[in-house]
């Protein structure tokens, strides 16, 4: 009777490994074949993260000038350590050509002015038409 020590050889006799020729060969074109599936797949993502990688840096780049644009190194040091949603006053220069709180409400009050005169011209104008009918609107 043949038997097997611990590690599962036999302890008389020859081991006998049965032989399977074809399906090693199978088995090894499988798997070179699917090696090269994977060497093809990664070659892909690597494309992709290249194209994503130089797309995230041109976008930040982009973020980066909007974020800082004309503004000197103290006013870039204010708006960095500003939290969010904080105000930060812009040195003189900075602010050369922007438009400050007080401006935009200067215009705001001029525009008024100049809606109120507007519809006074309209009342007077509808106001004549209505009193005489038949006379043609006055022209300055």
């Amino acid at each position: 009777m043949k038997g097997c020590d611990k590690y599962g050889r036999p302890t008389e006799g020859v081991d006998e490994v049965p032989v399977r020729p074809k399906e090693k060969q199978e088995s090894l074109s499988q798997l070179v074949n699917m090696l090269q599936q994977a060497n093809k797949r990664e070659e892909e993502l690597k494309e992709a993260v290249k194209f994503w990688s130089r797309k995230y840096h041109s976008l930040y780049q982009e973020y980066m000038a909007l974020n800082y644009d004309n503004h000197c190194t103290d006013c870039q040091k204010k708006r960095e350590i500003t939290p969010k949603g904080g105000c930060i006053e812009l040195c003189r220069e900075c602010s050369k050509g922007r438009q400050t709180v007080l401006s935009l409400q200067h215009d705001l009050e001029k525009k008024d002015k100049q809606i109120r005169y507007w519809q006074d011209c309209y009342e007077t104008a509808l106001s004549e038409r209505s009193e005489f009918p038949d006379t043609k609107l006055s022209q300055s």
